[in-house]
């Protein structure tokens, strides 16, 4: 039921929603579910004239809905601008009814190369079937037209084209013409309009160049296959030379000609679907046509990071020595440039896109990124109190080679961006976020990519002349370190919030020795332990670094690189490794780590000393005297060992240390102890008095105190 308020043709929501038995809402002919209804309206598509009250249901704005939304209405329930206008006063408008088959054909029609029709021909169509219907009726019922009153003759057709122009002149409550179609005003071309109506059904109100392919320039396979090759060429013709490749084919096979370029771009249109990818490239294939992946970023810090590098917008001065030959004679002279720019690598964490790392240099390298990242962890310490990994982490395909291992070893799950694909990294459109918001506001701004439009780039006229107000190199990294820091603050507290609903299980903890390992620096060389611990000197520094862990001990003999943190002197990574003959790395072997800790130097004086020494003195002690414990243990258990197997064979008692060596005892004796451990009995002998005469000197033969060895003619004892 239609409704004049406020001057508008308003319906009843009800009408509009299916029935809901819970909320009893709705009706039978109803056909928008109640949330679909609601969506509408809170999205401003359903005009709402008057809200629902005890007495009544809803009033909308008719003209507000969408058009197939009207027309479904229509079908149901007639339509509403009728209803509150005058009654027709023609015969032709009281025939006009609704024609939902028609509707429903011009809605699925498509033609000769899929294409449907525009909405507002839908609605076009739809009306001048509904005229023709109602035309066919009255032709068909003479009563209605007033044939053969008082036997007067005139031509029926003239009279029904007549009645149809007159359709034209009725006006709906807007003031618009109600019933705008365009069929023929004449009498004998309306007869020829109905006739083909009859004859073709609805097809035959479809415009001749809609769908008629028989007035197609491309009729068959071979036509179409040589304008798709055409067009697929990667020179990038234009409509013109593409006529006039055509027009050469068609010449020598007989076909028809193009005559105008407009013709080539029609078929440019329809076929790019299959021919972008030759033309622009697979990116632009992929970019243009094929179907993308909606992502939604993560909700929780820490959980998703993605890296790149950009060449910031900012120019700054630079002096530079260049040689000239002035007469044969070669000199230096400083030449100052203006056009450098530094590159930043960004590391941005995808919630809230916050910058969580960044590193600034003169070009993208891996080692700029390694830095980008290391600032990463250390700013997620100061934030978090303790150093976090990336749950994931993306990168394009820049030096994959090198970095891909590094990425992998410092997240659970690595995913590089496809190749060609720039929306797969949401850190391209933050670059440009940075740009407007911060870099173009610079006074040495100096504009985007060179093909973008003139009006995105500064006037160079001017920046030329203000050339000497262009910063140096420091100058143009304050500003930029200026400028992320101000995003961080802008961020921060966001951030914060983000990392307070990360569940424990995405926290991803990065130990000492993992981050020493993945983003220390190494001084190329290699190192031996000492009795003092690590002996280095870092940056004009010498350095001693201990280990209370018992196992470095067994290694000594090792060459070891050590990794270091330049901003975090307080401990070392040292990995064990190959070196050369001049102690530079060779290359690290790994399977040997250890963390050292930055000793500490005991005053002399007892009252120098802070409790700190103390501490440490205890512990070092404590350390020595569970070392000199390990030792004894061991020795013991080396002997434990050795005795079993003697007593098990009897025959390794013979070859004891006192067989082997000469250990004397107190009384500096020798074999008898040695005969001891044989189980042999020693009894002690009567001194005889050697009568004076004559020395005599026996045989070594007879001495059992030398061996005789023929090898080497030398005597042992």
């Amino acid at each position: 039921m239609a409704v004049i308020y406020n001057d508008k043709v308003c319906i009843y929501a009800n009408e509009l929603i299916m029935y809901d038995p819970k909320r009893k809402v709705g009706s039978e002919k109803g056909f928008l579910p109640i949330g679909t209804y609601n969506t509408k309206v809170n999205r401003k598509q359903i005009v709402v004239a008057e809200r629902a009250s005890l007495r009544r249901p809803a009033l909308v704005e008719f003209d507000s809905l969408e058009v197939y939304i009207q027309q479904l209405y229509i079908k149901y329930y007639g339509d509403p601008h009728e209803d509150v206008e005058r009654a027709a006063t023609s015969p032709l408008e009281r025939a006009v009814g609704y024609n939902e088959a028609a509707y429903s054909f011009f809605t699925t029609y498509r033609d000769g190369v899929g294409k449907p029709l525009r909405p507002e021909k839908v609605t076009l169509y739809t009306l001048q079937a509904r005229v023709l219907d109602a035309v066919i009726r009255l032709r068909d019922s003479n009563a209605e037209c007033g044939f053969g009153r008082g036997g007067s003759r005139f031509n029926v057709w003239d009279r029904l084209s007549e009645m149809v122009n007159d359709l034209l002149k009725v006006r709906d409550s807007k003031g618009n013409t109600r019933y705008p179609h365009k069929l023929p005003s004449t009498g004998k071309t309306l007869k020829r309009k109905v006739d083909q109506y009859e004859a073709e059904g609805f097809i035959a109100l479809v415009h001749k160049n809609k769908g008629n392919t028989s007035a197609a320039l491309i009729r068959d396979e071979e036509d179409e296959a040589i304008m798709h090759k055409l067009l697929s060429q990667h020179m990038n013709l234009n409509n013109a030379q593409i006529m006039e490749q055509y027009n050469k084919i068609a010449s020598i096979l007989g076909k028809p000609e193009i005559k105008s370029p407009v013709t080539v771009d029609r078929y440019r249109k329809m076929m790019e679907s299959t021919t972008l990818g030759h033309q622009r490239g697979t990116a632009a294939l992929r970019n243009s046509l094929e179907m993308q992946h909606k992502r939604e970023a993560p909700k929780t810090a820490m959980t998703y990071w993605t890296l790149d590098g950009w060449d910031v917008e900012l120019v700054y001065q630079k002096r530079q020595p260049v040689d000239k030959k002035v007469n044969g004679e070669t000199r230096t002279y400083k030449k100052t440039t203006i056009h450098n720019r530094k590159t930043i690598v960004v590391v941005l964490d995808a919630c809230g896109k916050y910058p969580i790392g960044y590193a600034i240099g003169d070009h993208e390298s891996p080692a700029l990124i390694r830095e980008a990242l290391r600032n990463a962890i250390k700013h997620a310490r100061e934030l978090f109190g303790a150093r976090y990994k990336p749950l994931q982490l993306q990168s394009d395909n820049y030096q994959k080679g090198v970095m891909v291992p590094f990425y992998e070893a410092m997240t659970v799950h690595y995913i590089p961006a496809a190749l060609h694909n720039a929306k797969a990294k949401i850190i391209e459109p933050y670059f440009n976020y940075l740009n407007k918001t911060y870099y173009q506001l610079e006074k040495n701004w100096s504009g985007v990519n060179i093909n973008s439009r003139r009006g995105s780039q500064p006037n160079i006229e001017i920046l030329n002349k203000n050339r000497h107000l262009i910063p140096d190199e420091e100058g143009v990294l304050a500003q930029i370190h200026g400028i992320m820091q101000r995003e961080r603050a802008k961020k921060l507290e966001a951030y914060m919030t983000a990392w307070e609903r990360t569940p424990m299980e995405r926290r991803m903890p990065f130990c000492d020795e993992e981050y020493l390992f993945l983003m220390g620096d190494t001084t190329g060389r290699t190192n031996r332990l000492t009795g003092k611990g690590l002996l280095i000197e870092l940056f004009g520094e010498r350095i001693n670094y201990e280990s209370f862990d018992m196992e470095l001990r067994n290694h000594f003999h090792e060459d070891w690189s050590v990794h270091y943190d330049p901003d975090d002197l307080s401990q070392v990574l040292i990995v064990n490794a190959e070196s050369t003959k001049g102690h530079r790395l060779a290359k690290e072997t790994g399977d040997l780590k250890f963390l050292l800790q930055r000793d500490m130097k005991t005053p002399m004086a007892l009252i120098d000393q802070k409790p700190e020494h103390f501490e440490h003195r205890r512990k070092v002690d404590e350390f020595n005297r569970q070392f000199e414990r390990r030792y004894v243990a061991r020795q013991e258990q080396v002997d434990e060992v050795i005795t079993a197997m003697q007593e098990r064979n009897p025959l390794l008692k013979s070859n004891s240390l006192l067989d082997r060596a000469l250990l004397t005892d107190s009384r500096g004796r020798h074999k008898d102890r040695k005969y001891e451990a044989r189980g042999q009995t020693v009894e002690d002998v009567d001194f005889e008095e050697i009568a004076p005469g004559p020395l005599r000197v026996p045989s070594p033969l007879a001495d059992d105190d030398y061996e005789w060895d023929d090898a080497d003619m030398n005597f042992s004892r």
